[in-house]
């Protein structure tokens, strides 16, 4: 089938990830040095998460937690 990564069960977030590229937001995050006070969440991982946050209609961070732990191995970060 080759490397065909556009198949209908693939979930949205990863065909979205597929097309953000990493250069503009290393670009945006020099330019307003945004990973310089950061532990361990950098800005594309900040990204992934809010957009999973938005997908999965989470309305509270208990229930983004939850939804986190059941789907643990399945996301695609």
């Amino acid at each position: 089938m080759g490397d065909n990564k556009k198949f209908p069960g693939q979930p949205v977030l990863s065909q979205i990830l597929d097309v953000i590229p990493n250069s503009p937001i290393r670009s945006f995050n020099r330019k307003h040095q945004l990973n310089c006070y950061y532990k361990r969440l950098p800005l594309r991982v900040y990204i992934i998460t809010l957009l999973y946050w938005v997908f999965s209609y989470c309305n509270g961070l208990t229930e983004f937690c939850e939804r986190m732990l059941t789907s643990e191995g399945k996301c695609p970060i």
